[in-house]
């Protein structure tokens, strides 16, 4: 949690300049923002800032947005073939083909490279007042331990997050704005509860926490379209009796074992009959729910959620992620309206190793009382969060750094 915690001022500057481009390009222009896309943009940018405290100028415009993500897709369809299938990446590697699919990957890799060794030749101190990025971390680490961190294991430590953590923070987030903008119901009490919180902005990691509702808009989110496409496998450990299965059947030791997690969200024996609505409410406390009731449903259904994984395979970046997207949501509701062009249209899902979403598209207009310059002024300078400018409904807010 303290990397959390080390992250939020890189996270909050992210999240300004996001409403920042989503306003001059979606409500000035008063064009269609396509979801998925910004969402990538800000995922992307804010995961290698939090690494070497510079991102790829994605939401800026900076970077060629097309050449960046141009093989990324194919990558990993090509990872989600040879997951299933080894022996295939087995026969095809030292192969033309494997060339062909490296050459796809686009500017990526290259440009990730790049910023990784500019932010190395920097050393492991401290940079942009203070703060500790991922690959300071890194290099600390490996001074203290230079015989187990070496240069293979520096680059995986570093690349990493970029692999694993930008997607998923990015279909996470497209999936909130999708089933909100299909629940006007859903939109009036997040925003009831965005506009009572005195919520600071951007918010923080301690503040977002509080608020019950929009935790249960995010879970109910990731119930209902799981990140995963693939199967991950489990063994069956080799020194026990097996798996006993609920029909009695019983799975030798080092049985692979794999469940999806549409399985286990859609149980209705857990989330009950209507585990097809999207309803947030079903992780709040009912008004005729004991609290022991209430403890045991929410044991079964955090079991049941396969959203970051559990045990020793447990996203270790979950909070992190986290963080990202609470504060996001809840900033971008507090600013702006945000209307489906289409209500009756329904997203379509790729699947490789993720599960990603197109079609996802809205108008956004910014809320009565709302300031961009506000927002801005809030992280330029912590006593400017102090005033009342920039909020919905003129809220007085707090900054806390």
């Amino acid at each position: 949690m303290s990397n959390v915690i080390k992250s939020e001022a890189y996270i909050n500057e992210n999240i300004v300049l996001f409403v920042k481009r989503v306003y001059e390009e979606y409500h000035e222009a008063d064009r269609i923002m396509p979801v998925f896309q910004w969402m990538h943009f800000y995922a992307y940018d804010t995961i290698m800032k939090l690494t070497v405290s510079n991102d790829f100028g994605l939401m800026k415009g900076e970077a060629d947005r097309k050449a960046m993500f141009k093989g990324v897709d194919s990558a990993q369809t090509y990872r989600a073939m040879v997951a299933c299938m080894p022996w295939v990446h087995n026969l095809l590697k030292n192969t033309p083909v494997t060339q062909v699919f490296q050459k796809r990957m686009g500017s990526f890799p290259a440009r990730a490279r790049e910023l990784i060794q500019n932010r190395r030749a920097k050393g492991a101190e401290q940079i942009n007042d203070g703060r500790e990025d991922l690959l300071s971390q890194i290099l600390a680490t490996r001074d203290k331990h230079p015989g187990t961190v070496d240069e293979r294991v520096m680059h995986g430590y570093a690349t990493t997050p970029l692999l694993a953590g930008a997607d998923t923070v990015t279909i996470g987030l497209t999936s909130v704005v999708y089933f909100v903008a299909k629940h006007p119901r859903v939109l009036a009490k997040l925003r009831e509860e965005l506009d009572a919180s005195g919520l600071p902005m951007p918010p923080t990691w301690a503040a977002v926490q509080g608020l019950t509702y929009l935790d249960a808009v995010i879970r109910e989110s990731f119930r209902c379209h799981p990140i995963g496409a693939m199967l991950s496998r489990r063994a069956v450990p080799y020194d026990g009796p097996g798996l006993k299965l609920e029909n009695g059947a019983r799975l030798p030791p080092g049985t692979a074992v794999a469940i999806s997690g549409y399985t286990t969200h859609f149980n209705k024996d857990i989330y009950g009959d209507d585990v097809y609505d999207f309803r947030p409410e079903r992780w709040l406390k009912g008004s005729e729910e004991s609290a022991a009731d209430y403890t045991d449903r929410m044991r079964k259904m955090n079991k049941a959620d396969l959203t970051w994984g559990h045990g020793d395979r447990a996203c270790m970046g979950k909070n992190i992620a986290r963080c990202e997207m609470y504060k996001l949501v809840a900033t971008f509701y507090s600013y702006f309206d945000v209307r489906p062009v289409d209500p009756a249209r329904s997203w379509t899902i790729k699947e490789t190793v993720l599960a990603k979403q197109e079609g996802v598209d809205v108008k956004i207009k910014l809320r009565d009382g709302a300031s961009i310059q506000q927002l801005q002024k809030n992280i330029e300078s912590p006593q400017a969060a102090a005033s009342t400018g920039g909020l919905p409904s003129g809220r007085t807010i707090s900054m806390v750094y």
